[in-house]
């Protein structure tokens, strides 16, 4: 009889613990994928519950639930220095704008006719650097109105054939100037996208900034349309880049050889990729071997998007 009892309860203990150690099991999968959500959304303020009673595992939750507090706290203040830091940008930007256009204004007005040749001289030099500067200055402001959160471009269908071609022919003396081997691969037909032409048209120029800044002999630019997706990539050779190099490129400020560029601000791939994002798009960056540097920048085709439209719609 005795043996019968402790058989029963053997096989009581052991039921017990297998359910307990289900239920457990169980708790834990629905913890771990409701985590999983929660820092997808860190701004929900939701919090991690436990759906099993268990003193140890509660403390646990209760643990991550205040790391998970301590997140939010630091994200929302990096967010608010952020916004402060480009709202001081936007300010020293102004401020520096108004004078120095005050400045290239009486540049211009200067009767340089009966200035001697030195004189005249230094004046150009003069004029050049402010203008310099100013491009300079325009950029930190670009980047400040880019980079807030309320800046959303306004998007539609555009040609983006169009645009690089118009741009490109803009950039032609800079790129002769260069002496750079030069090719272009583009449809004849349109190629249509949703998205922002004032933003592309950014996104182009840097591209082609950055280009004959570092290309050393050749640029190469191609537009393609592929699996309902524009893919636009600028390829040119580079010397001295290493794979930290491209890592850094889209980081403000970051300049590969400062001496080398003494007239960049180190914003312009960082405005070009945030100006990608915010109108759809990818933008990325890598090293091929190690002399090749591409770009590559993507939007949905403006035909691939009506039908996902129409097939949410169904």
């Amino acid at each position: 009889m005795i043996c019968y009892l402790i058989a029963a309860a053997a096989v009581l203990a052991a039921v017990y613990f297998a359910v307990r150690s289900f239920l457990l099991k169980r708790s834990l999968r629905n913890a771990s994928e409701e985590l999983r959500r929660i820092t997808w959304s860190l701004e929900e303020n939701r919090v991690l519950k436990l759906e099993t009673a268990d003193r140890d595992l509660e403390e646990f939750v209760g643990e991550v639930n205040r790391t998970l507090s301590a997140i939010r706290r630091e994200k929302n203040a990096f967010s608010r220095r952020e916004q402060e830091f480009r709202q001081q940008i936007e300010n020293i930007s102004h401020d520096l704008r108004t004078p120095l256009t005050s400045i290239l204004g009486y540049l211009k007005l200067m009767d340089t006719e009966n200035m001697p040749a030195d004189e005249k001289e230094s004046l150009d030099t003069v004029r050049r650097k402010a203008e310099a500067l100013s491009r300079l200055i325009g950029q930190f402001y670009e980047y400040s109105r880019v980079a807030s959160e309320d800046y959303q471009p306004e998007l539609a269908e555009m040609d983006l054939c169009r645009l690089l071609r118009e741009t490109v022919l803009d950039s032609w003396k800079e790129i002769e100037g260069r002496r750079l081997e030069f090719s272009f691969h583009i449809p004849e037909r349109p190629v249509v996208i949703r998205g922002n032409e004032n933003s592309a048209e950014r996104i182009i120029r840097n591209l082609l900034q950055n280009a004959e800044r570092y290309a050393e002999h050749c640029l190469e630019i191609s537009l393609k349309e592929e699996a309902g997706r524009v893919i636009l990539t600028f390829e040119n050779d580079v010397s001295d880049f290493t794979r930290g190099d491209v890592e850094q490129l889209f980081r403000r400020f970051y300049v590969k050889d400062p001496s080398r560029n003494s007239h960049g601000t180190g914003l312009g791939l960082a405005i070009a990729k945030t100006l990608a994002e915010k109108t759809g798009g990818s933008m990325r960056a890598e090293l091929i071997g190690e002399k090749r540097l591409l770009f590559t920048v993507e939007w949905t085709c403006a035909h691939a998007g009506r039908r996902e439209a129409v097939t949410r719609a169904h």
